[in-house]
């Protein structure tokens, strides 16, 4: 006589969701606990959830500017271990918030205690891998976890932090690490806008955002999503959500899609730029590329055209440029009074009508440009600071507001 086994289910896998909230959401103590609800809120919906949290209001700023109060050139390996303290406060008091509503127990983690591994680079570094066993462990005990994000722990086991807008690459890598079925970025702006809104009063939303244009947007200075997160993203094919923290509406997607329509997406305007004037006397230029590549500067633009160059980019790194152009004996002269203008879309480049567009309307209001970019996906003018409200205002009116 047989007997029938009869099979257990399986446990039904809860979903994994990874949500980020930025610092602004996080300014003040009633703010975390607002923040602390709507988490309580997400997880009552039978998720696994792992929130990454921005330093509290202005304090990576802060802790900045402090820093140059003792030392005007601090060490980036100092300034790593002093800025990585902010989202140690986040983690702390969003969990704590957390906790006293009672109804759900949360645990919080830095970069290095959840394995997030970078490479050597301090305040820009990139993560190489991330082990995440106490992670898994506190998700299998049904518990919120709260991760710091913007740091973690290099391949020397020295404190490393990953760069302006860092929090959202921790969200993406720990989504693309746990296989999660969602990755929310949720900040004071509901998704990614054809301008900045706080600019361009009649910028629209965009629904949808393909991970190319999306790289193009972040990579020409806007804010809404950070380039390396976005790399992350399209790399290990991570939809993101872009939403607004007070409510948890989500407002834009970016992935993978057809991008066979011809249109502009978006007007950028970066005015965070320094630009270097290179004289190429003795050769020093060419071997100057090479070591821009291989210290991972981060270059906005660069033209070089028979014996002079131009090279731009963020104030911050201005010092790094200026201190290997005179090791270099590269001879240079600087500007702090351009800004970067930039027409992303599909087929936007110099010969195409929309490039036409773009050019006579600047020429109409008389917008003087000292350079000229152009790509498959972009088509970027160095202007006058002065006029570069004046040039995104009149480019978005050209191509959205027609």
């Amino acid at each position: 006589m047989s007997h029938s086994h009869v099979l257990e289910k399986p446990k039904k896998k809860r979903p994994v969701v990874v949500q980020k909230y930025g610092g602004s959401s996080l300014a003040t103590p009633e703010q975390v606990q607002k923040i602390a609800r709507k988490i309580v809120e997400r997880k009552e919906q039978g998720i696994d959830l792992v929130v990454v949290v921005s330093a509290m209001g202005k304090t990576t700023d802060e802790f900045i500017k402090l820093a140059h109060q003792v030392n005007p050139h601090p060490t980036p390996r100092e300034l790593d271990m002093l800025i990585s303290v902010g989202e140690r406060i986040s983690i702390s008091m969003v969990t704590l918030a957390i906790n006293a509503t009672g109804k759900f127990q949360a645990i919080s983690f830095t970069g290095s205690q959840i394995g997030l591994v970078t490479d050597t680079n301090h305040t820009n570094a990139r993560i190489v891998e991330i082990k995440g066993h106490r992670l898994r462990e506190a998700l299998a005990e049904d518990k919120i976890v709260v991760i710091a994000g913007f740091q973690g722990v290099s391949t020397t086991k020295e404190i490393t932090t990953l760069g302006r807008g860092g929090s959202d690459t921790t969200a993406v890598a720990l989504a693309a690490a746990l296989e999660a079925d969602s990755c929310e970025i949720l900040s004071d702006v509901d998704g990614i806008y054809t301008a900045d809104p706080r600019f361009i009063n009649e910028a629209q939303r965009l629904d949808v955002v393909d991970y190319d244009l999306a790289l193009e947007m972040s990579a020409a200075g806007a804010r809404m999503l950070h380039k390396a997160a976005v790399e992350f993203a399209q790399k290990h094919n991570i939809s993101l959500s872009l939403g607004l923290s007070a409510t948890g509406e989500v407002g834009t997607i970016v992935t993978r899609q057809n991008m066979s329509d011809l249109s502009p997406t978006g007007v950028v305007v970066d005015s965070d730029l320094v630009v270097f004037r290179m004289s190429d006397a003795g050769g020093a230029v060419p071997n100057l590329l090479p070591r821009l590549s291989a210290e991972r500067f981060d270059v906005k633009l660069w033209q070089y055209l028979a014996g002079t160059a131009l090279l731009a980019c963020s104030g911050a790194e201005a010092c790094r440029i200026e201190a290997l152009c005179r090791k270099m004996d590269v001879k240079f002269s600087i500007e702090r009074d351009k800004a970067l203008l930039s027409l992303i879309g599909t087929g936007v480049g110099v010969g195409t009508p929309a490039a036409g567009r773009f050019f006579k309307v600047l020429a109409k209001f008389a917008i003087s440009l000292s350079a000229v970019l152009s790509g498959e996906l972009f088509l970027k003018v160095l202007v006058e600071r002065d006029a570069a409200d004046t040039a995104r205002k009149i480019v978005h009116d050209e191509f959205f507001n027609p």
